[in-house]
C-alpha cells in the first residue's frame, strides 16, 4: 500500500468525527429555537422600556413558534441587563431588547463598566428610532421651551429637571449647557416615580421617552414641549424639534433594538433579525410604533451592528458636551 493510501486510512476516521461533531450543531441551528427564549429588560415592570419589550416579545413569538419570556433585570441604567446578556451563552435563547445607544452612553456615563461592549455584546436588529421629548405639568402657563428657560433663569439653582435614563440625563444636561441653564438634574428610577413631585412642582420639567410622554400628554397630566431630534418625529409632526425653539446644536438620536452575548452562529441571528424585520414592517408594529412617538426602524444584522458601533463614538461626543462626570 503507498503512502498516500496510508495517509488516507489514517485521516478517514478523523474526517468522519469532524462530520459526526458538526451536525449536530448545524441541525441545532436549523431547528432553532427549540424552546422557550429569554427576553431581557433593562427596566422594571410597567416602565417605558418595558412596554416596548414585551410589545416586541409578544409580537415575536408568534413568528417564533416558542415563548418569548420577558425577564426584567433593572439597576445601574442598563448595566446589570447588559451584563447578564454579555455573560449569556451565544446561542440565541437570550436576547436584550435595549436601545443600543443607552448601552453606548453608559460606557461615557458610568466609571469601570465590567464589560467591553465593543467585544461582547452585538445589535442584530432593529426597531424604531427615537428621541425624548421635554414635558411639563399640563397646568403650567408654559407654551413653549423658551417660557421654560425665562422660568429656570428666574430660579436659577433652584429651578430642576427629571431624567430617568441615559437619553433622559443626556439630553437635559445639554440643554442646561446649551442655555447656560443652573437648573438641577433629579434622577428617578422610572418615569412614573417622577409623576407626582412634577405634578406637586416639586421638580419643574422633565425629559420622558415617547411612551410615557404621549401616554400622559393623552391623559392631559403633561404638556410635551419639543423633542430632542435634529428633525421632527414623522409619528409626532405636531411637536416641534428643541432646536426650533432656540435650543441650538441639541440632537439626542436613539433607536432600539435586538441585542444578544456576540458570537452567535450565524443562521440563528438571521433567524432572529427576520422575526423582528417583520414585526417592525406589519401593521401593529407600525402602528404600535407611532403610537409612542417612534419611527419604524428595519435594517439587516450588519448594519444594525454598525449603528451600533457609530453610536458608541457619537454619544462620547454627546456626554462630554453635556458635561457628565462619570459615576461609580
Amino acid at each position: 500500500m503507498g503512502a498516500i493510501a496510508r495517509r488516507s486510512l489514517l485521516l478517514a476516521p478523523l474526517l468522519a468525527a469532524g462530520v459526526a461533531l458538526g451536525a449536530p450543531a448545524q441541525a441545532q441551528e436549523e431547528n432553532f429555537p427549540a424552546r422557550e427564549i429569554r427576553v431581557i429588560c433593562a427596566f422594571p415592570p410597567g416602565s417605558g422600556a418595558d412596554i416596548w419589550v414585551r410589545f416586541f416579545a409578544e409580537q415575536a413569538r408568534h413568528l417564533a413558534g416558542r415563548p418569548l419570556i420577558v425577564e426584567n433585570k433593572p439597576g445601574a441604567n442598563g448595566n446589570i441587563a447588559t451584563e447578564f446578556t454579555a455573560r449569556s451563552k451565544p446561542d440565541g435563547y437570550t436576547i436584550f431588547i435595549q436601545s443600543p445607544t443607552s448601552i453606548a452612553a453608559n460606557k461615557f456615563i458610568f466609571k469601570g463598566t465590567p464589560i467591553d461592549i465593543e467585544k461582547s455584546i452585538e445589535t442584530v436588529a432593529t426597531l424604531l428610532k427615537f428621541s425624548f421629548y421635554m414635558t411639563v405639568d399640563a397646568r403650567r402657563p408654559w407654551k413653549n421651551v423658551q417660557d421654560v428657560v425665562a422660568h429656570a433663569r428666574e430660579r436659577g439653582a433652584k429651578a430642576s429637571f427629571a431624567t430617568t435614563s441615559p437619553p433622559g440625563r443626556l439630553m437635559g444636561n445639554l440643554f442646561k449647557q446649551i442655555m447656560n441653564l443652573e437648573a438641577v438634574e433629579v434622577p428617578y428610577r422610572t418615569a412614573p416615580d417622577s409623576i407626582n413631585d412634577i405634578l406637586s412642582g416639586a421638580v419643574d420639567f422633565s425629559f420622558n421617552d415617547g411612551v410615557f410622554a404621549m401616554s400622559q400628554m393623552r391623559e392631559g397630566r403633561l404638556r410635551v414641549l419639543g423633542v430632542g431630534s435634529m428633525e421632527r418625529i414623522t409619528t409626532t409632526p405636531d411637536i416641534p424639534t428643541m432646536n426650533e425653539q432656540g435650543v441650538t446644536g441639541l440632537n439626542v438620536p436613539g433607536f432600539f433594538g435586538v441585542m444578544m452575548p456576540a458570537g452567535a452562529p450565524r443562521p440563528v441571528v438571521a433567524k432572529i433579525n427576520k422575526w423582528f424585520v417583520d414585526v417592525v414592517n406589519s401593521k401593529e408594529g407600525q402602528e404600535f410604533i407611532a403610537k409612542f412617538g417612534g419611527e419604524p426602524l428595519a435594517l439587516s444584522p450588519e448594519a444594525s451592528q454598525k449603528m451600533f458601533m457609530d453610536s458608541i463614538s457619537e454619544w462620547g461626543r454627546l456626554v462630554d458636551l453635556a458635561k457628565i462626570k462619570p459615576e461609580g
